[in-house]
């Protein structure tokens, strides 16, 4: 449409500054709330896990050792979700437009992967760790106790809590609660990321995609199982018992052989595992369906 001022035209022009799209904050963070050490090059890994007993009691000096064979056990994690996204980019198109098409087109499909990504490690999150079976609703006078609780449990249990992912209408709570205890967390690779600070030495992040009701992923038996993110209120537990482990990325923009342009093409092949569930507590607002 024409813009005139007063009783003249005036030029029009396309931005060469594109408007970014909305989306959730990215809340998987190596070294922070997962781990990656178990990566390998593989289309699936058996993680050892050693077997252990009780405490070992004292004897009196100069007694005999008591030998003992200790049975191990396996943790199988596979490599079996694939995330894959093409843009098409017309060359007549590309060619017609101020901004660097191609360039947009490939940051976006990495954003969308890496949207997906994030959701379906949340899923395995939920689905696989502890339910604490409590769906009290949290408010500000109890939301410390129900955090506190999470961490006792989780410290009973002799795991080593140390993050928190919250749905946005707890992370508020947390906020009106905490006061000067909350400390905002001086780190890129978090602070970059999402909202986030730490509450009785626990990393504490506020995930805004635990709003969505239908999330997919594949565990580890290959089984599709969905998950309804917006019945979690909070997901604490020690980063080094979840693992996310990606054996293929690809980020590329290749010729199209069926018309005059490219394609922004990004692909990731992951794995989730929760390998130890007594680490990963997850407080639910309902119960979930089975």
């Amino acid at each position: 449409m024409s813009v005139i001022y007063n009783t003249q035209y005036v030029d029009e022009k396309y931005s060469s500054i594109i408007e970014p799209n909305l989306y959730y904050d990215s809340v998987l963070v190596p070294g922070v709330t997962y781990t990656d050490k178990y990566e390998e090059k593989a289309g699936g890994i058996f993680i050892h896990k050693l077997g252990t007993g009780n405490f070992i009691a004292p004897t009196t000096p100069g007694s005999d050792f008591s030998d003992a064979v200790v049975a191990d056990t396996l943790i199988q994690a596979v490599f079996n979700n694939n995330f894959k996204r093409s843009r098409k980019i017309y060359g007549v198109t590309a060619s017609a437009v101020a901004y660097n098409k191609a360039e947009a087109e490939l940051a976006e499909a990495l954003t969308e992967v890496k949207q997906g990504w994030m959701l379906s490690g949340l899923a395995c999150l939920v689905s696989e760790g502890t339910d604490m079976a409590d769906t009290t609703a949290l408010s500000t006078t109890n939301i410390e106790a129900k955090y506190l609780a999470m961490r006792q449990a989780l410290k009973l249990a002799k795991a080593n809590p140390d993050f928190c992912l919250t749905r946005s209408a707890v992370y508020t709570l947390i906020l009106q609660t905490a006061g000067d205890n909350f400390r905002p967390i001086a780190n890129e690779r978090i602070v970059g990321q999402g909202v986030a600070g730490m509450w009785y030495g626990i990393n504490t992040i506020e995930a805004n995609g635990l709003a969505e009701t239908s999330i997919t992923y594949y565990n580890y038996a290959g089984t599709l199982n969905t998950c309804n993110l917006s019945l979690v209120d909070m997901i604490m537990g020690d980063h080094n018992a979840f693992s996310v482990l990606n054996n293929f990325e690809a980020f590329r923009i290749v010729d199209s052989e069926r018309f005059a342009g490219s394609l922004a093409q990004v692909e990731f092949n992951t794995s989730y595992r929760v390998t130890t569930a007594t680490r990963i507590l997850v407080k639910f607002n309902a119960t979930p369906s089975a």
